[in-house]
């Protein structure tokens, strides 16, 4: 008997601590029963979760975007963790293997896994998300038995497992980068619209992969938008006024207006080579659009209403490319990379961290621009 098929025989069911969704604010903290791994599995302590605003969709409206939740599930998909259980099939990990947890699950078999566009898999299950029954439990859970092969070891050089936690999101960010194919020899102008987690990690990436010559990124939060400067994850920040009211002949105007003072603020007269929209707002989505010079792209990150207004015209006439980002497809490798070489910044991220048996606190933190000492809120990690 090999060394792994003893400690996977050697995991008994037991007791685990789990945050669980009912409903809109509706969180409970409860206990369930975890078997041991499959033979092809990882049994993993779940150490860190950040929540993310997918999270916050459903915990504060019962759905995110089209996804509505229909029955009980554990929120959490940013994770990272330490093995405690190895199944009989796996032989490249052993207990005590840090790992980073790519929590979506694909079929591998279907045209689309086939050509290395798996996030797309229509027999995906994804922890945490709604858009599939019976949904898969997230990562809000003190353990999780989770595929071998969608686990991936975190570089000795990564100390702290929170930034481990960190590469979820920045894939979605590499993705963002990888679709809007972006090169360094195109020295592109970029404008990161929103500064929130995802938006900072997408500037961060536009300079790191993309190459960009200059990225600038605005918010309506000057704390934000001085962060990302002061932090190195932007060159330039611009901070956005709120919505005005719109022209009784053009409902379009207040998108309008904010991409004129963008362009001019930023120097970019003829706008910007790329534009990743991370907020899902409406008016942003909008903006995006004008805020782009003819024949650019505008790569669309951030989940909002399932259906808006949209400045189509206006993108056509200019060959301005619209581009969608769906989470990610083989961006684990490189952002970890990315942790490991610049762990001290894009740790910066990490605001605030609270126990699991505190999620309720850690979700209503997460809810807020600061917290109640006025500190700036941007990544909620919860640990063990």
């Amino acid at each position: 008997m090999t060394k792994t098929q003893t400690e996977a025989i050697t995991a008994r069911a037991s007791e685990i601590v789990a945050a669980v969704l009912y409903g809109k604010k509706d969180m409970r903290i409860e206990t369930k029963v975890i078997q041991p791994p499959a033979s092809s599995e990882l049994q993993v302590i779940v150490t860190e979760t950040g929540i993310c605003g997918s999270d916050l969709h459903y915990y504060h409206h019962g759905r995110n975007g089209d996804f509505a939740l229909q029955h009980p599930l554990s929120l959490g998909h940013e994770s990272a963790g330490v093995v405690t259980a190895v199944g009989s099939a796996v032989s490249d990990f052993k207990v005590g293997d840090r790992v980073a947890l790519e929590v979506g699950i694909p079929c591998s078999e279907c045209k689309r896994c086939k050509k290395g566009r798996y996030n797309l898999c229509p027999a995906m299950r994804f922890r945490s998300s709604c858009k599939t029954a019976p949904h898969f439990d997230g990562t809000l859970v003190q353990k999780v038995n989770h595929p071998a092969k969608w686990c991936h070891k975190v570089p000795a050089v990564i100390k702290d497992l929170s930034l481990a936690a960190l590469v979820e999101p920045l894939a979605v960010s590499l993705q963002g980068i990888k679709r809007s194919e972006m090169s360094p020899e195109d020295e592109a102008t970029v404008l990161v619209l929103g500064a929130g987690a995802v938006g900072l990690l997408t500037a961060f990436a536009a300079k790191k992969r993309g190459g960009a010559k200059e990225v600038v990124i605005a918010d309506i939060s000057a704390q934000r938008v001085s962060f990302a400067v002061e932090n190195g994850f932007a060159d330039q920040g611009i901070v956005l006024s709120g919505s005005k009211p719109a022209d009784v002949d053009n409902p379009l105007s207040p998108a309008i207006a904010s991409a004129n003072f963008l362009k001019e603020k930023a120097g970019a007269d003829d706008g910007f080579d790329v534009v990743f929209e991370c907020t899902g707002v409406q008016i942003c989505v909008q903006t995006s659009v004008f805020a782009a010079g003819a024949g650019a792209k505008v790569v669309l990150i951030g989940m909002g209403t399932p259906i808006q207004t949209f400045a189509i015209g206006s993108a056509a006439t200019r060959e301005v490319d619209i581009i969608g980002v769906f989470r990610y497809a083989g961006n684990y490798p490189d952002a970890l990379a990315i942790v490991a070489e610049d762990g001290d910044t894009v740790g910066k991220l990490v605001t605030h961290r609270m126990k699991l048996q505190e999620a309720v606190d850690a979700f209503e933190v997460a809810s807020t621009p600061v917290d109640k000492d006025g500190n700036l809120v941007l990544k909620v990690i919860i640990t063990q």
